[in-house]
């Protein structure tokens, strides 16, 4: 991969990354969207991190699959399959395309169902996403849904623990409520958030409120 170019396309991010979308980037001229990591920011490199652990262990057709990743000097660079369409959110609120069917609607929620479940029990701990929201979920050519942004997920609890304690990640709107008091972490924070998401698909209902923070980091 030629990470080299990839790093000189970058416009400058103040939240410690950016997304970009880079064709011709590796030597097969696949389409790739690239989140490099703003040299310097203190907080990219935990996240960088968690995201490499977590995307080694996982693949599945509804999560969005890491194609390599570079960790030179002050360059942290992770690459991605290329998601056509975008996020989700972007489809229900954005006028600029066309609005989803029911058919399509249906099948973006039974496949990132299929992924979040992947996640829960495809490793014997599983994966817990904390950060499942609309903008996290995107959208092949064919409008095939995938799960994406696995910086806050972490391991669940082991064979003999109810839960992980752990302080509060995630974005307003979704979080659950117990979660959020007690700071118990297992798998239903992630329904709770994936049952917002269904009603914002079927009802396009916006639970971000403007003039509040959008994420817990």
């Amino acid at each position: 991969m030629n990470f080299h170019l990839a790093s000189e396309k970058f416009p400058s991010c103040r939240y410690g990354w950016i997304w970009y979308g880079v064709k011709g980037v590796l030597r097969d001229n696949t389409r790739v969207a690239v989140k490099r990591g703003v040299p310097g920011f203190r907080q990219s490199l935990p996240e960088f991190q968690t995201k490499i652990t977590a995307l080694s262990k996982i693949r599945h057709r509804h999560l969005v699959s890491r194609i390599g990743f570079c960790e030179e000097q002050s360059e942290m660079i992770l690459v991605y399959e290329y998601m056509e369409k975008g996020p989700l959110r972007n489809h229900l609120y954005g006028s600029e395309f066309q609005p989803l069917s029911w058919k399509q609607r249906l099948e973006i929620c039974v496949g990132s169902a299929r992924g979040l479940h992947y996640l829960h029990t495809g490793s014997t701990q599983g994966i817990i996403h904390r950060d499942v929201k609309s903008t996290n979920i995107l959208l092949d050519e064919n409008y095939v849904a995938k799960v994406a942004d696995f910086g806050l997920s972490r391991s669940g609890p082991c064979l003999d623990e109810t839960h992980v304690s752990t302080g509060v990640k995630g974005s307003f709107g979704y979080l659950d409520s117990g979660y959020f008091k007690r700071q118990q972490l297992t798998d239903k924070p992630n329904v709770y958030s994936f049952g917002v998401v269904l009603l914002e698909v079927l009802c396009v209902m916006n639970f971000y409120r403007s003039g509040r923070k959008q994420s817990v980091r």
